[in-house]
């Protein structure tokens, strides 16, 4: 089986927002609303374990997901860091489920086969991430000042979802559970770990909202797809 974690219970600090930006509208269609339906209608997908900030799990919209994706196994609530929500989604994942994925509820616009990319590479590596490749110089710049221009050649932007095999996750929680709020994603965990990762190439639309500019590009990506 294959189950899948869609984590959207962060704080939406950049967003500047006192509702979590996946539950912002997308043509009359809160934003998480679109990756609920890919995982959903995703043939390799047998279950979604769903983790929300605790005050959203019994909204109406949690209720009608419930009925209109059957795939979602449980709703959980989000703890005070990232890897500590993915978690609370782990535990929840069917012990039959020997490949889990890990998503981003912000990225509304990821694809099947996308997830199918993802999900051969686990069964054939135990762990595989999408990335994109950064386009023009990256800069470290700290509160506007610009400290290192970074020209190592190979430098990606890493997407989700992530994918591992149960027995990776397994692993790099029992290892790191006591400092999880020092990882960024599981695959840093891994790296940590010293356990490898495929990294394969990403979707240039599979974008991350992260402020108020993105919604913009989000309407505009609608739009093309409609």
């Amino acid at each position: 089986m294959t189950g899948c974690i869609i984590v959207a219970a962060g704080r939406g600090t950049r967003f500047k927002s006192k509702t979590p930006k996946t539950f912002f509208l997308l043509q009359n269609s809160p934003m998480l609303e679109y990756s609920l339906r890919t995982f959903s209608n995703c043939a390799l997908i047998d279950e979604i374990v769903l983790v929300l900030q605790k005050r959203f799990i019994q909204s109406k919209y949690v209720s009608s997901w419930k009925w209109c994706f059957p795939k979602i196994k449980a709703v959980v609530s989000g703890g005070k860091f990232r890897e500590e929500s993915v978690f609370n989604g782990f535990v929840k994942c069917s012990k039959n489920c020997d490949i889990i994925l890990v998503h981003d509820g912000a990225r509304p616009f990821v694809s099947c086969k996308l997830i199918q990319k993802v999900i051969r590479g686990v069964s054939r590596y135990g762990a595989c991430v999408p990335a994109y490749p950064i386009n023009g110089s990256a800069k470290l710049v700290r509160n506007g000042r610009l400290i290192r221009t970074i020209t190592e050649k190979g430098i990606e932007i890493a997407q989700t979802p992530q994918g591992f095999s149960r027995q990776v996750l397994e692993k790099i929680f029992s290892l790191r559970e006591n400092n999880l709020r020092n990882y960024p994603d599981e695959s840093s965990m891994c790296e940590v770990s010293g356990l490898p990762v495929r990294m394969i190439k990403g979707d240039a639309t599979n974008i991350k909202i992260t402020t108020r500019e993105d919604l913009k590009i989000a309407h505009a990506l609608l739009k093309i797809k409609s």
